[in-house]
């Protein structure tokens, strides 16, 4: 099998091990040939305890380097789309998946939007309209519970985010995307956490836990994206792909804690 070429597109936050900084060296180990459009430059990402965080809107340059990648033939057999900051560069994701895809290539999107029931700062209806029709053009679709609440107008249920609050949501995401589904932040009971995942096609839910430590660990979404999609571009099943980065993602959380990480980097 020769080695995958894969674009990621997402932002890189500068100092912290998040979107492009763990995509990067999570796709690379697993054997695939990375490349990157980097959407935003910035100092730290935009979660809580980083309010004077610094941001760099890259979209004056992304026609240029596509430009030269045209000139050059450059096609990708895998792409993963992250952080989108702007509603011209989700409808601009059309295009580059359209021009820059060999004809089997895989696209996975992390409709990055929001977490714990609201939008992240910047974040309007109308970037959720834009990202709806953009997951129209993915292979694998892999959203948080408020992401997918937003892609489906379902309310954002409490926590826990258990089986049977799950379920509904999932499948009406299934109906309105008939995509691989892999929902992120899923509640198996009090002492586990994981994913819920449905195949295209298939109408069986599947579920991959492990277990669940006490806090907030910023870019573990985005580690689960490059884990999962890492073993996708491998020709791994979507079963595999989950149990190794549900699995994995609770060891990293796990050193975080025992090495007493600041969990803000």
């Amino acid at each position: 099998m020769k080695q995958p070429r894969i674009l990621v597109i997402q932002d890189i936050s500068a100092s912290c091990r998040i979107s492009m900084n763990v995509a990067v060296p999570i796709l690379s180990c697993l054997e695939n040939w990375v490349s990157i459009l980097p959407t935003a430059l910035l100092s730290t990402h935009t979660g809580k305890g980083f309010e004077d965080y610094t941001f760099l809107d890259l979209s004056a340059e992304i026609p240029a380097i596509l430009n030269h990648w045209r000139s050059l033939g450059i096609k990708f057999d895998g792409i993963v789309i992250g952080y989108l900051g702007s509603i011209e560069q989700i409808k601009l994701m059309e295009s580059i998946i359209k021009q820059f895809s060999t004809e089997e290539a895989l696209i996975v999107v992390d409709p990055v939007m929001g977490d714990h029931g609201t939008l992240y700062p910047g974040f309007t209806s109308e970037h959720v309209e834009a990202m709806r029709k953009l997951c129209q053009f993915a292979d694998v679709l892999i959203p948080n519970v408020t992401e997918a609440c937003l892609l489906t107008e379902i309310n954002y249920p409490e926590k826990p985010h258990n089986i049977e609050k799950i379920e509904p949501i999932i499948r009406k995401l299934t109906d309105k995307n008939n995509r691989n589904i892999v929902l992120s932040g899923v509640t198996g009971n009090e002492r586990q956490v994981g994913a819920a995942f449905i195949s295209k096609g298939s109408s069986k839910i599947h579920y991959a836990f492990s277990e669940v430590y006490p806090g907030h660990f910023d870019g573990v979404g985005d580690l689960f994206t490059s884990v999962v999609a890492g073993f996708l571009f491998q020709k791994h099943s979507l079963k595999r792909a989950n149990e190794v980065a549900v699995n994995y993602i609770s060891r990293v959380v796990k050193r975080t804690i025992e090495d007493q990480i600041d969990p803000l980097y």
